[in-house]
């Protein structure tokens, strides 16, 4: 059974025990931390791996740039405050 708990940041803690295996993660969006809750309840249900939310493949520094953009957009944040060479 998945916890949800709203942190004074706002940000929304994930918390799931089941079969005795507990996971936790931290969410800005609460529906990110329910699709996910809903994921590891299931992934403990098959006897699959209960770790935390997997980086997509990241190679470069870039990548990794790339996908905090993509991330900061889908929050709603502006990506203000960047500096280009």
């Amino acid at each position: 059974m998945a916890t949800f708990t709203q942190l004074a940041s706002g940000n929304w803690r994930v918390q799931v025990r089941r079969k005795t295996r507990y996971v936790a993660e931290t969410f800005r969006r609460r529906k990110d931390g329910e699709e996910w809750a809903l994921e590891m309840e299931r992934n403990i249900d098959r006897n699959e791996s209960s770790k935390p939310r997997l980086v997509r493949n990241v190679r470069t520094f870039g990548d990794l740039i790339d996908l905090h953009d993509e991330d900061m957009r889908e929050v709603g944040k502006p990506l203000a405050g960047q500096k280009l060479p």
